[in-house]
């Protein structure tokens, strides 16, 4: 027993555990103490005594394990920690799908090798590489927003905008993995750029996915965890726009900023050090202990401006990534204020304080060279010429001048400027003009030079008579005549500058709009989950629909605007682009703000809200650089449009010579019937604008002939995709041939009715000019029939109505040919032809909504029955009954040739507008069916007549 209580005693001291965890809940010191249980003698065995044996204990042995060992000391999370945990978790689940979808590319249909297929190709390039770097600019503000927003204590956060940047995060790379996978796809993987492109993307996955990991509130990482992910990203977000080839072209501008960066925590840490030895003297604890609580938060959050750094470098053109850069200053100079003002309520000794004061100097110095540094970014794009500065201040200066009437001293101060920046323009020019090679050009600047210096002195003698009778309204009326005029000489002296400058302020304005609207259409999707109002949520779906279909068109611009930096064609698409995209976008900002109320997740809705805030505001910009760029590029609407006209035409000839290779091939999402419904809804909308074109060319006025001219072009672009895709989709090589054909007819007219259009606006009231315009207006308008007969199915319904039209030729005659029949055989034939053809119209109403083979097989059978109907119908007239009977015959005809050409015109628009025409051909077919009533021999025919009635109404509805 004594040997047992000596092994039991030695436990204690052989077995020992320490336990190190952080508390929330507590302050204090660290306790050290024994887990260890006090031993205890039970009684023995019932058995009898047991064996034992006796020996030596090991040593004792220490081992230290980190980790969060036990929840049970941490405070329960906050009702806003559960909602961010909540957030995290679907955020999760989102990033690990968007994992498993980056394990494939696309599988895209093979494509052709014409024209159309190879602009396909590129816009899709150009569009994917818009939207992922748009969505990658989201996943690093957000990662950064996430850094700015758990840099304070966990009850000073703000987890509801935390939950925002994380859903913004994940949204963002749900939506990047597809477009990822679609520009995977598309490049040239001959080096394998496809799959380094998808494990770029993987890696930023995985990067999230960290990040989400280290800021669980449950987890209580290390702030250190957080930063190490949130570099991660950035590291993975620069590899992957490389891979793609939008990485930010200015590597000096990016190594500047990263110096600029660590300058400013190599300062930080200096102040560091001079407020540590303030804190050695100071005598209370309490000053002593604030001290050091601001030097530590000025270093940790110089480091999280590192962090910053490195995570928005990548995407530093992005002006979201600029404001959290920002926001990433505004912390430390917070914290360098506050560790200052620690440091002198801690100490009374003038040299320490000095030296803190200094070395605040030069954090705050370093800061502002780094903000600066992006600002300089921001605000400057390529230099544009010489006579920006004079330009600017030209164009402001006027504009004070205008706003100050009724301030004499006011205008006059803003004219000296105005007359300093003027002679600054004119002495470069003057200058150029001199360096100039070219005869020509050196003479058009002396003249432009001349007209500004004229327009100058006019300005600087009003300006005398406005400062010597400030009170007369007359010199300043004369002042500001004088400086308008100025700015008209401005503009046609510096004309190409100025042009250029506001050309690429409306390229930035529409790649900031099409990303803000990329962003708004991702937190739209995102919030569609919470979202309890189903009104609300449809209206934000169809708005996002239709500004999903403008994007495409307004990055096309932009980037044949950046390629062809001196087209007019192509700076006018990008302005035409860019009016066509504000309507969209707007009802989009609309229906994101009304939906927000009704988003239950608060992240959620917060995330949306933003989104549709800056989306207004890039609205506001493009509106304002659309319409400026506009009046710089002029009215070239005209030009344009017929350069589009005559570029699709030659696509359509390119896509007829792959046809005729049989290599012509469907682009992806392009069907037969969908192509065919485009053209037949087009080509109503391409008709409509001709119209227009043609009224305003009448009148003589140029601004709607241009705007006419326009909208014809779109509808005509639109008509040739659809007139290629549905020849891709047709097998038959003729009639593809025959499509394409026809749909260059349609360009070759509408070129030579834009052309003619011009012309009379050239010469108004020309009685020749508007003769020859209407001559092409009805040739154009016969193309487009033809165009649209070259659809499947539509020669089907034209042969069926010949045929009919044949068959009702019996009815021409005096008098009917006698009946061979019995009247009972007669009877049995016209129930039974009536029962045929009513069985056929109803074929013929589901077939307009159908395929084209169904149509064309059901207007085919309509058309043999009724021939066999009319038949049975004259056989079984009697004399008595002939006059009556054939007029019945004639209306039946009649009304089944309207109901085939109902059903043709729905069959290739089931949109059509023309649904009170289609009641009115039943509303009257009724009416012959009421009328036949008083023939008792065609009783069947009334069955017949009331089965076409009723088709024509369901074609209606």
């Amino acid at each position: 027993m004594k040997s047992i209580m000596r092994l039991l005693s030695s436990i204690p001291h052989c077995i020992r555990s320490t336990i190190l965890q952080q508390q929330f809940n507590r302050v204090g010191r660290v306790e050290h103490g024994s887990v260890a249980l006090p031993g205890i003698i039970r009684s023995g065995s019932i058995g009898g005594p047991d064996t034992f044996n006796v020996g030596t204990m090991p040593s004792a042995q220490q081992q230290i394990t980190t980790g969060q060992m036990h929840r049970g000391h941490m405070p329960p999370l906050s009702l806003a920690q559960q909602a961010l945990m909540g957030t995290i978790n679907s955020s999760m689940q989102a990033v690990q799908q968007a994992q498993a979808d980056l394990g494939h590319v696309d599988n895209l249909p093979p494509l052709g090798h014409d024209l159309a297929s190879r602009v396909w190709v590129q816009n899709k390039v150009d569009e994917s590489k818009h939207e992922i770097h748009s969505q990658v600019d989201a996943i690093t503000a957000g990662t950064a927003s996430v850094v700015n927003l758990t840099a304070g204590e966990p009850t000073e956060t703000d987890y509801t905008a935390v939950g925002c940047a994380i859903t913004t995060i994940s949204s963002n790379l749900t939506e990047m993995s597809k477009g990822v996978k679609l520009l995977a796809a598309l490049m040239d993987d001959e080096v394998g750029s496809g799959h380094k492109l998808m494990g770029a993307a993987r890696m930023l996955a995985g990067a999230v996915s960290d990040l989400l990991r280290s800021v669980e509130p449950a987890a209580a990482e290390p702030r250190q965890t957080v930063l190490t992910a949130a570099g991660s990203i950035g590291q993975a977000s620069g590899d992957l726009l490389r891979h793609m080839g939008e990485g930010e072209t200015d590597e000096k501008f990016q190594d500047t900023l990263m110096n600029l960066a660590k300058a400013v925590a190599n300062a930080a840490a200096m102040l560091v050090l001079k407020a540590k030895n303030v804190a050695q003297v100071a005598e209370d604890t309490i000053l002593q202990n604030r001290v050091i609580a601001a030097a530590t938060q000025c270093a940790l959050s110089t480091s999280q401006l590192v962090a910053c750094t490195k995570v928005v470098s990548p995407t530093i053109s992005s002006p979201v990534c600029q404001e959290q850069l920002v926001e990433a200053g505004k912390l430390v100079d917070r914290s360098v204020e506050t560790c200052v003002k620690a440091c002198r309520s801690a100490s009374d000794d003038g040299e320490l304080l000095k030296q803190v004061g200094a070395a605040a100097g030069v954090v705050s110095q370093a800061l502002s060279d780094l903000l600066q540094h992006v600002r300089h970014y921001a605000s400057c794009g390529e230099p544009i010429g010489r006579y920006d500065q004079a330009t600017d201040t030209i164009m402001n200066v006027t504009e004070n001048i205008f706003t100050s009437m009724g301030d004499a001293g006011e205008m006059v101060r803003q004219a000296r400027v105005l007359a300093q920046a003027t002679s600054d323009l004119v002495n470069a020019m003057r200058s150029d003009a001199e360096a100039e090679v070219d005869v020509d050009n050196s003479k058009k600047l002396l003249a432009a030079a001349k007209l500004l210096a004229d327009a100058t002195a006019r300005m600087v003698e009003a300006a005398k008579g406005a400062a010597a009778y400030p009170e007369n309204e007359d010199q300043q009326q004369r002042l500001r005549e004088a400086a308008e005029g100025l700015r008209v000489a401005t503009n046609a002296a510096a004309q190409n500058a100025i042009k250029k400058k506001l050309v690429n302020r409306l390229e930035i304005a529409a790649k900031q709009a099409a990303a803000a609207a990329t962003q708004t259409i991702a937190a739209a999707q995102n919030a569609a989950a919470s979202n309890k109002n189903t009104v609300s949520h449809q209206q934000l779906v169809h708005s996002c629909k239709a500004v999903a279909d403008s994007i495409p068109q307004l990055v096309q611009g932009m980037r044949s605007s950046q390629a062809q930096p001196e087209e007019l064609g192509a700076q006018l698409v990008l302005i035409m682009a860019s009016q066509s995209f504000l309507q969209p976008g707007s009802k989009m900002v609309t229906s994101a703000k009304s939906a927000v109320p009704t988003v239950a997740d608060q992240a959620a809705a917060m995330q949306l809200g933003q989104c549709a805030k800056n989306l207004a505001t890039c609205l506001a910009e493009l509106r304002t650089a659309t319409q400026k760029a506009h009046e710089a590029c002029g009215p070239l609407e005209i030009d344009s449009a017929l350069k589009t006209v005559q570029t699709l035409k030659s696509e359509l000839q390119d896509a007829k010579m792959s046809v005729i290779d049989g290599q012509l091939k469907p682009l992806p999402g392009e069907t037969l019937e969908r192509c065919a419904q485009d053209l037949g809804s087009t080509s109503k909308a391409v008709g409509s604008s001709m119209a227009q074109l043609l009224t305003c060319a009448a009148q003589g006025n140029e601004h709607y002939t241009g705007v006419a001219a326009r909208e014809t072009a779109q509808a005509l672009r639109t008509l040739a995709q659809a007139a290629r895709g549905v020849a891709a989709s047709t097998k038959e090589p003729q009639a593809a041939a025959a499509m394409l054909d026809s749909a260059q007819c349609v360009m070759e007219g509408s070129a030579m009715l834009i052309h003619e259009a011009h012309q009379a606006l050239v010469h108004p009231g020309d009685a020749e000019s508007q003769q020859r315009l209407a001559q092409v207006a009805k040739a154009v308008s016969h193309s487009l029939n033809n165009c649209v007969n070259c659809l499947p199915g539509q020669k089907d319904v034209d042969m069926a109505l010949r045929s009919i039209g044949e068959a009702s030729k019996k009815l021409l005659v005096d008098i009917l040919p006698p009946c061979s029949k019995t009247f009972q055989e007669a009877q049995t034939d016209l129930n039974h032809t009536a029962a045929e053809l009513n069985h056929s119209a109803g074929e013929v109403v589901h077939s307009s909504r159908g395929t084209s083979s169904q149509l064309a097989a059901a207007s085919g059978k309509f058309s043999q029955d009724f021939d066999e109907f009319l038949d049975a119908g004259i056989e079984g007239t009697h004399k008595e009954d002939q006059i009556q009977v054939i007029g019945n015959l004639k209306n039946i005809s009649m009304a089944s040739s309207k109901l085939l050409l109902a059903a043709k015109s729905l069959s290739v628009d089931p949109g059509a507008a023309n649904a009170k025409n289609l009641l009115a051909v039943g509303s009257k077919m009724e009416a012959l069916a009421r009328a036949c009533l008083c023939s008792a021999r065609l009783n069947t025919k009334l069955k017949t007549i009331s089965s076409l009635a009723v088709c024509c109404v369901s074609l209606s509805q």
